[in-house]
């Protein structure tokens, strides 16, 4: 996605959470999903956990920490123990470890691969008989950052392929976004046979509202999948860092500035990680909705007391960005905001294995 300039909430909450550099820059020349990764990884352990996976000190660990849960609790206490690259790195290893992510994770990359060196010509022909919904992310209007699709539109559009970008309120609230998506892919299924959606950032926590408010609604027959892109599911720590007096006081000016218009008090309120990891852990998607969940994960530069306390992507943490059945597919070392990484492959990537397990 392209980069952004964010100077509202999002853009200044992504600046704090980043600069918080790890001390530690330790390179490596190790694999990861089976193939050869260099990196800089912050701790010794998550060198060898890539580099020398057999190592004694890699075999206790994961005796120490295999049979935990694999949530944002785990995660900290691996953090406060070692490091925010060892805990992501244990993350990882346990998303590739279950069948369904693995087999996802290894199409996606070797599809991707082969788009990339030429070696495969990228064709949507397959989507022909299928309609994408886009949710988009907050002020998609305004910024330039993938937030709005605009190349995976273009993209669409010059293969002839249907699609429609719902018109949500780019800095609404997320109850009131979600009623919008109800609202709207319940005459949409009514029109379409076969439905994948596809949601960014904030946009994926209203998305998940919507379709569990559908849950038992005939309405949503003809979907058959959601793609959800850094989705902030449960809220984000630094909506709670610039809740603070202080912190608002500044915010609210800067958006003075900029004559952005937002229910400030509500947003933060909406996007609070301490109300939201209580208020959404419920949430259900519908089992018949194949979910794929497209996270960023990066090394080295993460913040790590002052925001997070686990890994995290720059808004959200890890754990807290994938739905709780959803299949998992992982970019390492880029940000929520997918700096880097073709976004056009990966998103073809995606809806082909959607259709090809579809069929």
């Amino acid at each position: 996605m392209k980069k952004s300039k964010y100077i509202i909430l999002l853009s200044l909450g992504y600046c704090v959470a980043i600069t918080g550099f790890s001390q530690n820059m330790i390179p490596v020349d190790g694999i990861l999903f089976g193939r050869p990764f260099q990196t800089n990884v912050d701790h010794h352990l998550a060198k060898e956990m890539l580099a020398n996976p057999n190592d004694s000190s890699v075999v206790q660990f994961f005796s120490d920490y295999g049979n935990h849960a694999l949530n944002t609790e785990t995660l900290s206490d691996i953090t406060q123990k070692y490091s925010m690259d060892v805990a992501s790195l244990f993350f990882v290893e346990k998303i590739y470890g279950q069948g369904k992510n693995r087999r996802l994770q290894d199409y996606y990359l070797s599809t991707t691969e082969s788009f990339s060196n030429g070696q495969t010509e990228r064709s949507l022909s397959f989507l022909q008989n299928y309609f994408i919904v886009f949710v988009p992310g907050f002020r998609y209007r305004h910024v330039h950052n993938g937030s709005n699709f605009s190349d995976q539109r273009l993209m669409l559009d010059s293969d002839g392929i249907s699609y429609e970008m719902i018109d949500i309120e780019e800095t609404g609230l997320v109850e009131d976004n979600a009623k919008i998506i109800v609202n709207r892919l319940q005459e949409l299924n009514n029109i379409h046979n076969n439905i994948v959606i596809i949601s960014v950032s904030k946009g994926g926590l209203e998305t998940a509202l919507a379709l569990e408010k559908l849950y038992d609604s005939q309405n949503l027959s003809s979907t058959k999948a959601w793609i959800n892109v850094g989705g902030i599911l449960k809220g984000t720590p630094v909506a709670d860092r610039w809740s603070k007096p202080f912190m608002r006081f500044w915010l609210a000016r800067g958006l003075h500035w900029k004559r952005i218009k937002v229910n400030l008090k509500g947003l933060l309120n909406d996007m609070s990680y301490e109300l939201g990891k209580e208020k959404y852990k419920s949430v259900k998607i519908p089992p018949s909705i194949n979910t794929i969940n497209f996270i960023a994960v990066p090394l080295l530069h993460q913040e790590k007391k002052s925001v997070f306390t686990s890994p995290n992507d720059g808004f959200s943490p890890l754990t807290d960005a994938i739905t709780e059945d959803g299949s998992v597919v992982v970019e390492m070392g880029v940000d929520h905001f997918f700096r880097g990484v073709d976004m056009n492959n990966a998103m073809v990537a995606l809806l082909q294995y959607i259709v090809e397990n579809q069929e």
